[in-house]
Formats: C-alpha cells, sequence, structure tokens
C-alpha cells in the first residue's frame, strides 16, 4: 500500500488569520491539492489558502448539486475515484474545505470513498463560521448547562419545531432560504433574539445586532449563502 494520505483541510470562516498552524502544515505535505467547486464557498476555500500553495498542483472537483439524489452520489463517486487515482500514484492529496470539515461539508462524503479503498485518511479541524460569528458579536453560544443546535436552513419545514427546543440555535446554509427562516422567527417573536452575520471575518463582512436591522437592509442584500443566524432561547 502507497504512504500517500488524504487529508480534509478546514481552512476556517475567511479569514486568512484564522487557519490553524495544523492546517499550514497539511497544505505544505500534499502534493495536490483538491477544490470543490459547488459554489461561492470552494472559491473563498481556495482564496484562504491562496499564500501556502506555492504553485502546487490543483485538482478542480466539480460537485453536482442538482436535486436528484443518485446525480449526486455519481458525481461524488467520480470524484472520488479521480483523486483515489492520484493517490495510488503514492501522491497525498489535500480536500480544502470552508469553516470545518466534520460540518456540512462534501469532504465526508469523499473521505468515505477514500477509507473504504484502504486509504488513510486524516481530517484537519477547521474554525467553523457559527464560532467565528459567535466572536465577532462578542456572545457566548451556549452558557452553564445550556444547549446548541445546529440546523440548516434547507429544511424550513422542520424549522419551526427546532426552534422550539430550549437553548442556543445556530442557523446555517441560509442562501435563498433566508427570507423564508426569518419570516418564520418573526412569527416566533424572535426579532430581537435572532443575530445575524453575513460574510463573517471576511473584508465585506456584515454585522445585525437584531433582525429590526437586518430589516433595515435587507432591499440592499442579495439572499447570502455565507450568513449565520444566532437565535437565542427568549427569556420568560
Amino acid at each position: 500500500m502507497s504512504h500517500a494520505k488524504f487529508y480534509g483541510i478546514g481552512v476556517g470562516p475567511g479569514d486568512p488569520e484564522l487557519l490553524t498552524v495544523k492546517a499550514i502544515r497539511a497544505l505544505e505535505c500534499c502534493n495536490i491539492i483538491a477544490v470543490p467547486e459547488s459554489g461561492d464557498a470552494e472559491r473563498t476555500a481556495m482564496n484562504i489558502v491562496q499564500g501556502y500553495l506555492y504553485g502546487k498542483e490543483l485538482l478542480e472537483c466539480r460537485f453536482c448539486m442538482d436535486h436528484d439524489e443518485q446525480k449526486r452520489q455519481d458525481s461524488r463517486r467520480l470524484i472520488g475515484e479521480r483523486i483515489l487515482s492520484v493517490l495510488e500514484t503514492g501522491k497525498s492529496v489535500g480536500f480544502i474545505t470552508l469553516g470545518d470539515p466534520s460540518i456540512y461539508s462534501t469532504y465526508t462524503y469523499i473521505r468515505k470513498i477514500i477509507c473504504a479503498s484502504g486509504f488513510e485518511a486524516e481530517t484537519i479541524p477547521g474554525i467553523a463560521s457559527f464560532s467565528a460569528a459567535a466572536a465577532v458579536l462578542n456572545v457566548s453560544l451556549c452558557e452553564g448547562n445550556e444547549p446548541l443546535h445546529i440546523l440548516p436552513a434547507t429544511c424550513t419545514e422542520e424549522m419551526e419545531k427546532w426552534i422550539a427546543l430550549p437553548g442556543t440555535k445556530v442557523v446555517m446554509k441560509s442562501g435563498k432560504n433566508l427570507d423564508r427562516v426569518l419570516k418564520m422567527l418573526r412569527k416566533c417573536g424572535l426579532t430581537e433574539q435572532t443575530q445575524l452575520v453575513s460574510r463573517c471575518t471576511m473584508e465585506d463582512q456584515r454585522v445585525f445586532l437584531t433582525l429590526g436591522e437586518f430589516d433595515k437592509m435587507k432591499q440592499q442584500l442579495p439572499p447570502e449563502y455565507f450568513s449565520v443566524l444566532i437565535v437565542k432561547e427568549k427569556k420568560q
């Protein structure tokens, strides 16, 4: 078996200074960098690590984002096979991913394919967008015995039930569903408990301490994939 290794490298939320030392070392030791292509998140990940690539060969991995699950699985399988063909030559591959690789990342699907074929995979954690957003807002995500829930905005039909859970809620993957989620939060009386950070730690970062603040600006802001909502439990 080749000594080549597959790395999943979390590159953080946007600011290159939030790359971990371990992530930088992994980038340096990889022969080839796999760059997933499925939207702005991946291009942003590439921009974050640009200064550490030193002319390394890139392997572009275009993921299918079709609603058809079989098409998505076929796309992942083909990408996995391409990466395996590189590993079989003895070269290590680093797969970059925005934020942390264990949170809603396409890396997870590819890691399973690589490991099933007998190659070693190492996951390098990164700073998650919601951790960075909490730092920007200067708030805690949870205190004492408070639970923390991470919710995907794509499951809007479940959102109202999830929002009623005790503790702090983080809403991710908003994009085109943002307006629908915000409407539901207003309906639940959480206008003042909801804070929003758009493009966290990036040069064009926007911070809204309440939904009221966001409403005043929303006509100037397109639906944003890079929006993280932090919803604190409504105190009785």
